[in-house]
């Protein structure tokens, strides 16, 4: 097999990324957009010592789960997505296997594993835009990245957005563009504007509009200040500059100025209410958001003498949901307007058992055992990465009665979950698609001391 080989393969599976896998030869070859059960003719693209990756070139065999026309005229060039061409369904069931497929190759002993729970309509959920704006040969372009580069693909309609501010994200790039600004030019580090975000309350259709800028003079430009007042504001609660002066891949910077209106909007997940800010995390699926906590809740079958830690809490999502249930809830939280914001959001919801502190959550627990304070229910919402060796073992020290780890990372809640259940029994896992369309999959376990 060499380069610009044309096969003719079965596509034998779907790996972690939907992409097909065949082999020829004993070779594994990945073929994106293949789906299992079909016959390709395929042309190899890129070979290595251990693997190699094909083209499709014609379709000789379709697979029943196939949709031969996406609902995104883009998507097989746009970044955003990764599985428009298999139907819903079959995306789910591609997930089961992802995440049973990952857990056995760790070893992870469970008592259950549920199948994934999908979302009635699988479309327009996300309540945040987040567009790079750019600049290529003195074009302005805004749109998502094309897969596996930084050029910028641009779609009248992005089928996972919120529809409001998918459609209001590319008038406040028109307008901008009028102003004279230009896109960012990575290349040399020149333009002015890198990304245009937009939050949106699912509940309440609050509005929030983040410009993030290039240099600190951008901040006192007062251009913007007449594109804000210009700017038709019906339920746009707030808009903001950031300074994003770095030449990393880092989309918000550390200042934020809000030129118009409020400094935060709400939403709500459950019977709880919450303000998020420009930089304060808020999953980006409300209505997915609420079934994961509900799974979590039952999971967890809480008393009202449960002590809750709430670890890597954000701005108080869980623990301020799960408050009613327990005693008292301890939240950390290593970003410090999370932090405040869970403040806020405690306040806001009058609650009075819960208690959030802003640091890294291996060095406050050390403060919450000199302290004598105790868990008996722990819950994790880790970052991809997952949870560091020392705040594994402080977890396993607690010694706490049950476990909650929700995870937006197969790989790494596997590798936790092997090393957590030298002392817990894992007793469900629980697969939600907060993210239709992509390859992503958020999990809730559910662990129990032995």
């Amino acid at each position: 097999m060499k380069k610009n080989d044309l096969l003719t393969v079965d596509i034998i599976d779907n790996g972690v990324n939907f992409e097909g896998i065949a082999k020829h030869d004993g070779m594994i070859i990945f073929v994106p957009g293949g789906i299992i059960g079909e016959n390709i003719d395929i042309r190899i693209i890129k070979i290595t010592s251990s693997y190699a990756i094909a083209k499709i070139e014609t379709i000789n065999t379709k697979s029943e789960n196939r949709v031969d026309e996406t609902a995104c005229p883009v998507f097989k060039l746009c970044g955003g997505c990764e599985s428009q061409h298999i139907k819903y369904d079959f995306q789910l069931n591609i997930k089961d296997v992802i995440v049973k497929n990952t857990l056995n190759r760790q070893g992870v002993e469970y008592m259950k594993l549920n199948s994934t729970i999908g979302m009635g309509l699988p479309y327009y959920y996300r309540n945040k835009v987040q567009y790079p704006v750019r600049n290529f040969n003195g074009l302005n372009k805004m749109g998502f990245y094309s897969k596996r580069t930084h050029n910028i693909i641009e779609n009248n309609c992005c089928y996972i957005q919120d529809r409001v501010i998918d459609m209001l994200s590319k008038v406040i790039f028109e307008k901008l563009m009028t102003y004279g600004f230009a896109g960012y030019n990575e290349e040399n580090f020149s333009g002015d504007i890198k990304h245009i975000i937009l939050k949106r309350g699912y509940h309440t259709a609050e509005i929030m509009i983040i410009i993030v800028v290039s240099n600190k003079k951008l901040l006192i430009d007062t251009r913007f200040q007449k594109f804000a007042n210009e700017l038709d504001k019906k339920h746009i609660n707030g808009i903001f500059l950031n300074l994003n002066d770095s030449k990393t891949n880092e989309i918000l910077g550390n200042e934020t100025v809000c030129i118009f209106g409020e400094k935060y909007i709400t939403d709500t997940i459950g019977d709880y209410s919450f303000y998020i800010s420009p930089k304060s995390f808020f999953q980006v699926n409300t209505v997915q958001t609420e079934m994961l906590y509900n799974v979590l809740k039952e999971g967890l079958d809480l008393d009202k003498d449960d002590i809750l830690f709430d670890l890597y809490s954000g701005v108080g999502t869980i623990g301020i949901f799960l408050s009613e249930s327990v005693k008292k809830v301890y939240g950390i939280e290593i970003e410090e307007e999370a932090v405040e914001m869970a403040n806020k959001n405690i306040l806001r919801n009058d609650i009075k058992n819960c208690e959030y502190i802003a640091g890294g959550v291996e060095d406050k627990i050390e403060i919450f055992k000199n302290d004598n304070i105790k868990p008996t229910v722990i819950v994790v919402d880790p970052p991809r990465k997952g949870l560091d060796e020392k705040s594994i073992q402080y977890i396993l020290d607690f010694n706490s009665d049950k476990i909650g780890y929700v995870s937006c990372n197969p790989a790494t809640l596997a590798r936790d979950l092997k090393i957590l259940s030298s002392k817990y029994n894992v007793t469900s896992i629980t697969p939600v698609d907060m993210f239709p369309h992509t390859v992503h999959v958020e999990c809730v376990a559910i662990l129990e001391k032995k």
